[in-house]
């Protein structure tokens, strides 16, 4: 018999330690189970009932194959949609990134009181928990063409002369809608920008002041790696809501003036709700589920690239 003073053999203490982490990795596993089984049926439910109506007739319910796909696609009006899709997103993106980049330097460089901080923390994430169509609401009362407060500062100001039609006009009902949206998510980049910028090693700035690097260098070659994972994962999260923005736009213009601001989650809706043409709509929805997964696909692929 082994005396119980003698040291346990190392093999025989990986051996334990393997046999306790595979009791606690099964324990996790049973205790987990319950919740992502629920997750997955609540996920997987609509999933499967949209792939089997993207299939399938609107009238009729008979097994069609490619038919809704091929009606999605050879329907003018979606490129029209995708066409301001990228309107949109070419105005919403680069400003909301722009400003909130700026702004979480300007905060990191320049506030130092940590009660001023809680504050401007509380003011960014005001935009970000209102409602959209609450926000949708105040700014229609915003650029209302009668009585709307846009309108009648720009007179008070000596900027305009007449009322304008903000939301009635194409090339000004655009850019109203936008604005929208740089106003509630401007703050979001900025809050997950400012916490990339504390992240990053408070010995590599002092030396590189100490060195005479200036503002733009310090940040071109210190701060910017280390907030090129969060740029990425900012712009798909603003791209994927970019393509299913509905809430404010829709109090707003309803798409319109025509079609100038009926981007492609509207498009869906009216295929779906107005048309009453379920199997398209079904089709087009399995689309743009496989386009958004696509771009995540791409986006993760470039995230390890960019921590080496």
């Amino acid at each position: 018999m082994a005396d119980l003073g003698d040291p346990v053999h190392p093999a025989l203490l990986r051996r334990r330690e393997r046999e306790g982490l595979s009791r606690q990795q099964r324990l996790a596993y049973w205790m987990l189970f319950p919740v992502l089984g629920v997750v997955f049926c609540i996920v997987s439910y609509p999933l499967v009932v949209a792939l089997m109506q993207s299939v399938t007739a609107t009238r009729g319910g008979e097994f069609v194959g490619l038919l809704n796909y091929q009606a999605v696609l050879e329907n003018p009006l979606l490129y029209a949609s995708l066409k301001q899709t990228a309107i949109y997103a070419a105005i919403v993106l680069p400003l909301e990134i722009v400003l909130g980049l700026l702004l979480a330097l300007l905060v990191h460089r320049t506030v130092r009181s940590g009660w001023l901080r809680l504050v401007l923390y509380l003011l960014a994430i005001t935009p970000i928990v209102i409602p959209p169509v609450a926000v949708g609401v105040i700014f229609r009362l915003i650029y209302a063409p009668n009585y709307g407060v846009l309108n009648h500062l720009l007179i008070m100001a000596g900027w305009i002369e007449g009322e304008i039609n903000w939301l009635g006009q194409p090339y000004t009902a655009m850019l109203a809608v936008a604005s929208v949206d740089v106003w509630q998510w401007t703050p979001f980049v900025y809050l997950v920008l400012f916490a990339g910028l504390q992240t990053v090693p408070r010995e590599s700035v002092e030396a590189a002041q100490v060195d005479g690097a200036t503002p733009w260098s310090q940040f071109w070659h210190i701060e910017l790696p280390y907030l090129r994972p969060l740029l990425l994962l900012i712009l798909f999260f603003r791209l994927a809501d970019v393509l299913r923005v509905f809430d404010h736009i829709f109090v707003l213009t309803g798409g319109g003036p025509g079609t100038t601001t009926q981007l492609l989650s509207l498009y869906l809706y009216r295929i779906a709700f107005k048309f009453f043409d379920t199997g398209e709509a079904a089709a087009l929805a399995v689309m743009v589920m496989v386009g958004i997964s696509l771009l995540y696909s791409f986006i993760t692929r470039l995230l390890p690239l960019e921590r080496d």
